[in-house]
């Protein structure tokens, strides 16, 4: 058996595959360098994945090879040339001698490419005993102990991973509403740099936001204050990642946004009414200038965890569905803001009541707390911006209840009805 044959049932089952139901196929995998060498031996190794319409993807295998059998059995992918193949994020050991190596910078070098590890700050004391964490999605999470977290970057795109790249930015400008950075892998093949993996803190006994925002509006709790925090905490990212902006027409923004709501017209009936008054919003942005800078890009509840220490705001990658050029480029922080409205309101459905007046209470209170917050005394609510961001993504929502969830559609829906409603958008729900 070829390491192609053994690697593609479990890639094409994988949650961080990103392919599936698009027949694609496995090309080939490439090794690079090993990063540990032993009785137990691991290394990156690159899976070419290519679809019959012609696009490809690259997803990274951290592979570990072992003589001896491995204690966890899900580790194991199979037997090739008399070694254990392990899925090496599952493989305790091999990742224990992979954490070992973020006490100096190290590196490797073949005739395949190199791999690097790159340390920014040593890691805390403490124990350090590898924990995969079987819940992630896009990327495979890895705890070291109580302290440090392993994100090991599946589907791969060359440069610099955004999630290294803003967290260092932050945190080197003095915002630490963000997890610490201690250091990073790199890989380069064919003259092409790929991040391969990244080490932070790992945050004590975090609550996930959206939980929190779910539990608070079905038992009718008040979470303004949790609202208020979280805006000031986006205003300081925003701030910390502001060097460097500048102004873009806001026809490119009008133009893009019309794009993907014609679009979406066609894969959702329920915009269609809507449709003539969706561009009406997004045309209020023509013939002004626009602020962009670096932003979150993927802001929502599920992107903030509560910890003692406060509110922390995580995964700087992106909307995973975009290229990493579209990823890179500078947008309106009206974006950030507008995701966290709409994951305000999508709380709501844990209501009883859902379209109700208590839920809707619940909602314009924990909304004006977080717009308040987020505002401060220095900025004041572009009700033209918000407005057309979040016309945006709530037509995005559309069309992906209209195909998972119909009877959700009412809430993207709901927001769509109101920001239609008016010519002036005074940033209210």
């Amino acid at each position: 058996m070829s390491s192609d044959e053994l690697w593609w049932p479990l890639v094409r089952e994988a949650r961080w595959f990103q392919g599936k139901g698009r027949d694609g196929r496995l090309d080939g995998v490439t090794a690079l360098p090993w990063l540990v060498e032993g009785e137990v031996s691991v290394r990156p190794e690159l899976a070419h994945i290519s679809y019959a319409d012609g696009s490809s993807e690259l997803y990274q295998l951290l592979v570990s090879y072992r003589r001896t059998r491995p204690a966890v059995e899900d580790a194991i992918v199979g037997e090739l040339d008399g070694f254990w193949v392990c899925d090496a994020p599952r493989d305790p050991e091999a990742m224990s001698l992979v954490a070992a190596l973020f006490s100096a910078d190290h590196e490797a070098v073949d005739a395949h490419g190199s791999v690097s590890v790159r340390v920014s700050t040593p890691l805390p004391e403490g124990d350090s005993s590898p924990r995969w964490y079987a819940g992630q999605q896009s990327n495979t999470n890895v705890f070291l102990g109580d302290v440090a977290l392993l994100k090991i970057f599946r589907k791969l795109e060359p440069g610099a991973n955004l999630d290294v790249v803003v967290a260092l930015r932050l945190l080197e400008a003095g915002v630490h509403d963000v997890p610490a950075v201690y250091g990073w892998v790199e890989g380069v093949h064919d003259g092409v740099r790929y991040d391969l993996a990244a080490l932070s803190e790992q945050l004590h006994d975090p609550r996930d936001g959206y939980e929190l925002a779910l539990d608070a509006c079905r038992t009718g709790t008040d979470f303004s204050a949790h609202a208020a925090a979280l805006g000031r905490a986006l205003a300081a990212v925003h701030d910390g990642l502001a060097a460097g902006g500048t102004t873009i027409p806001g026809d490119v923004i009008a133009d893009a946004m019309t794009a993907r709501l014609d679009a979406a017209v066609e894969a959702a009936d329920p915009l269609v009414p809507y449709r003539s008054a969706l561009h009406t919003r997004f045309d209020t942005l023509r013939g002004r200038s626009v602020a962009v800078q670096a932003v979150h890009g993927d802001f929502h509840l599920g992107q903030t965890l509560l910890t003692p220490d406060g509110w922390r705001i995580i995964d700087f990658e992106g909307e995973p569905l975009k290229s990493m050029a579209e990823r890179l480029q500078p947008d309106s922080r009206w974006r950030d803001v507008a995701g966290m409205t709409r994951s305000l309101a999508y709380a709501t459905s844990s209501h009883p009541h859902p379209t109700g007046d208590a839920a809707l209470e619940w909602l314009g209170v924990a909304r004006e707390a977080f717009l308040r917050a987020y505002c401060g005394e220095h900025r004041q609510v572009d009700g033209d911006l918000l407005s057309a961001y979040e016309a945006d993504k709530a037509a995005y929502e559309v069309v992906y209840e209209t195909r998972n969830r119909p009877d959700w559609v009412q809430i993207p829906l709901r927001a769509i009805q109101h920001v239609t409603s008016t010519v002036t958008y005074d940033g209210g729900m």
